[in-house]
């Protein structure tokens, strides 16, 4: 008889640097005010590191929490997937310095480079090592400090305005079943229950960080360094529409995928990269308000970790519980995009 494994998340955590930043603040940096960043973005304040603070300390942060409240220590993992768009160096990754400094045993550590749609990347990967039967408890780890990168100046607002620095992090765990315990929109059984990923490189420079990089003459040169291309830049009105397109396609893909409507979600989690995105997709997926989680007014965009956080929060607040179904939905840089189906 032939094994099976699923996936299980058992445990979420997030971390946030303790420097709140409101729109407010941001106005003493640049020509903007509390009211023409809430209509645009819905965001009220976000979370900014201070030095000598990296993006690695804030995962490490979150990894301590994970570990202490699921009562597990770094030699229980056999695989790290880290995600980051903003890595303590160009290379390598933060994987590998999370697993030194916590005391990780040498196993495998990788960073993946999928931006605003880590979650649902990294939610597939894990799922397909675990159903291999290879892996049995992999730690996912999302940390991004984008308050470095950004320009607090009024030529920079329209992007400025939106990021916020923040870590999550999230436990799969592999559980033997049967085949018919495999996880389903009809068993009740917790686990991951599908994902679907794209991209479209044809979208690569509406949302980038130019340099530094190899499309640089010399890498990294003066005039670009003028030019301010080492801040991110975004051609906002045309990643919008394309983020509340593939959102809503790949939620309608996989609702009828698994014959399942909106009465069926427990909750709907989008990435949180302005609320009026999340309210079209909402709106398009007829989701009553009180099915969508969103907390971009506290933290902004936190680019990868922003799902992981959700969850984390809507757990502790009683939004979720184990045993719900929840639709996860996440657009980012590429353009890369996704969604999971995920039984809690």
């Amino acid at each position: 008889m032939a094994k099976h494994f699923k996936t299980v998340m058992t445990h979420f955590s997030r971390y946030l640097p303790p420097g709140r930043v409101t729109n407010n603040d941001l106005s003493k940096l640049m020509d903007t005010n509390d009211a023409w960043i809430t209509e645009r973005s819905g965001i009220r304040e976000r979370r900014f590191v201070e030095e000598p603070t990296t993006t690695s300390d804030l995962a490490i942060e979150a990894v301590k929490k994970i570990l202490e409240e699921s009562k597990l220590k770094p030699s229980d993992f056999d695989y790290i997937i880290a995600s980051t768009l903003s890595p303590d160096f160009y290379f390598p990754g933060i994987a590998p310095i999370v697993q030194h400094k916590l005391g990780f045993p040498m196993i495998p550590a990788v960073d993946i480079r999928v931006q605003c749609s880590a979650f649902v990347y990294s939610t597939q990967l894990a799922d397909a090592m675990i159903k291999s039967g290879q892996y049995k408890r992999i730690l996912l780890v999302f940390s991004d400090v984008q308050s470095k990168l950004l320009d607090l100046t009024t030529n920079g607002r329209n992007v400025a305005v939106l990021f916020g620095d923040g870590a999550a992090a999230v436990i799969c765990e592999a559980e033997e079943c049967s085949e018919s315990e495999l996880p389903s929109t009809n068993n009740n059984k917790s686990g991951v229950i599908d994902t679907i990923l794209g991209s479209d490189g044809t979208g690569a420079e509406l949302l980038l960080i130019r340099s530094p990089g190899t499309a640089t003459k010399g890498f990294l040169n003066p005039e670009t360094h003028g030019l301010g291309d080492w801040h991110p830049k975004m051609e906002g009105r045309l990643v919008f529409k394309h983020a509340v397109s593939r959102m809503c396609e790949v939620a309608e893909t996989l609702m009828k995928r698994h014959q399942i409507t909106a009465n069926d979600i427990a909750c709907l989690i989008p990435h949180q990269a302005n609320l009026r995105i999340s309210e079209m997709v909402r709106e398009k997926m007829e989701l009553s308000p009180d099915k969508v989680f969103n907390n971009i007014h506290q933290y902004g965009n936190t680019t990868s970790a922003t799902i992981p956080i959700c969850i984390n929060e809507a757990l502790e607040q009683g939004r979720v519980k184990k045993g719900d179904l929840i639709l996860t939905v996440a657009f980012g840089a590429g353009f890369t995009w996704g969604g999971s189906l995920i039984r809690l």
